[in-house]
């Protein structure tokens, strides 16, 4: 009786196990699976559009296909609106700096597409690469700055002594 107690304890535990770990091993197959993930960030992608296009159907009071700044700051007055943007991790605590950053040919309107590229781009916490770009960017202001004010140095301070001008010292080295 014990021989045949054991063998159906160990039978049943093994048959409880299994499917267990097949249905791990399916779910993890099919987060990894490629055509699952570009499925998922394109329906992403399609409801993202929808939401912007929602948004800018009621950002263009006058329904010329543009939103200029005006637009788009009576539009940010509805708290309904401001929370549903801040939902979908949009800072929209200054709408001008917002305005300006969905602006991006600078002619003071958001047409229909930089409004839903913008968003996407401005959405959420900076990534990693677009840190490093504007830490690139801004060491190459710095060299540039340099290289101007050792001209700029050279050319005003010819036939005087050296220990009597002294170039500045920037606190990131280029």
């Amino acid at each position: 009786i014990f021989v045949l107690a054991h063998k159906l304890i160990i039978g049943f535990s093994v048959v409880s196990v299994l499917p267990g770990v097949f249905i791990l091993e399916t779910f993890r197959v099919a987060t990894a699976d490629d055509r699952i993930m570009v499925i998922r960030k394109e329906t992403a992608q399609k409801f993202h559009s929808d939401r912007m296009t929602a948004f800018f159907g009621i950002a263009d009071d006058n329904a010329d296909g543009v939103v200029d700044f005006v637009e788009f700051q009576k539009c940010l007055e509805n708290e309904d609106l401001r929370t549903w943007l801040e939902s979908m991790e949009l800072d929209v605590t200054d709408p001008g700096l917002l305005f300006l950053l969905l602006d991006t040919d600078g002619d003071g309107r958001v047409s229909h597409e930089d409004l839903i590229d913008g968003v996407d781009r401005l959405k959420g916490a900076a990534r990693s690469y677009e840190v490093c770009h504007v830490q690139q960017s801004a060491l190459e202001l710095m060299r540039l700055l340099r290289m101007v004010l050792q001209h700029l140095h050279e050319d005003s301070h010819r036939g005087l002594p050296e220990s009597t001008v002294r170039l500045p010292e920037f606190p990131i080295s280029v």
